[in-house]
């Protein structure tokens, strides 16, 4: 494993709360979901969060994006909430997507949870758009596990309507380990994603249009 030593103090990412012990500067991890049998021409990235500093993992953020950028990421969906940031030590992690002319889309819900379905929608949409004009993107929670899955899942189930819940759910751990989906509320979410999905489409269409003057 490759090491950041006396290096650390030039790091201008952090604090100087921050600067305690090495680096890991081993290239940061990016598995790559295909979505090519439902008309993609881009795979999604999944991946953990970039920069993380929290018990044994102690990433360089610098080092991380500098990943990113040879990976040609152009897009990056951030699921976690500014508190969580904060936590794993990369409070200003979307302020430095943007210094690095990534486009941010920042949707935001705690960690073991879904999101809340308007919002699920739009992300789901937003990443759609992305992958089917061949712009590179990413998605990434705390640990690439859970809520980055979900929503991985949810895009397949949503471009794929004859797609298997199982069998999308069995793609995404294949391709990140048997903890992708991680707890009932999410397995159960997922589960009923083309139902809940149904059902606020329903609404939106019966909501009434507002009257131009």
């Amino acid at each position: 494993m490759v090491r950041l030593g006396d290096q650390r103090g030039a790091m201008s990412n952090f604090d100087s709360s921050d600067e305690e012990g090495d680096c890991d500067l081993t290239p940061f991890k990016i598995d790559w979901l295909d979505y090519s049998d439902v008309g993609c021409p881009e795979d999604l990235g999944i991946s953990s969060l970039p920069g993380c500093r929290f018990k044994d993992v102690w990433r360089s953020l610098d080092a991380d994006i500098d990943c990113l950028k040879e990976q040609e990421i152009q897009e990056i969906f951030v699921l976690c909430t500014r508190g969580e940031m904060t936590k794993y030590r990369v409070p200003r992690l979307l302020q430095e997507y943007h210094k690095e002319d990534f486009t941010v889309h920042h949707y935001a819900f705690p960690d073991g949870s879904v999101p809340p379905i308007a919002n699920c929608m739009k992300l789901l949409e937003e990443l759609r758009v992305c992958l089917m004009s061949g712009r590179r993107s990413l998605i990434h929670c705390y640990g690439g596990l859970g809520r980055s899955c979900v929503v991985a899942v949810c895009l397949m189930l949503m471009m794929d309507e004859n797609m298997e819940v199982e069998e999308a759910i069995q793609r995404v751990r294949t391709l990140r380990g048997s903890g992708a989906i991680q707890t009932v509320k999410q397995y159960n979410f997922v589960h009923d994603f083309r139902k809940i999905m149904k059902e606020y489409e329903a609404t939106k269409e019966g909501q009434p249009r507002s009257l131009s003057r």
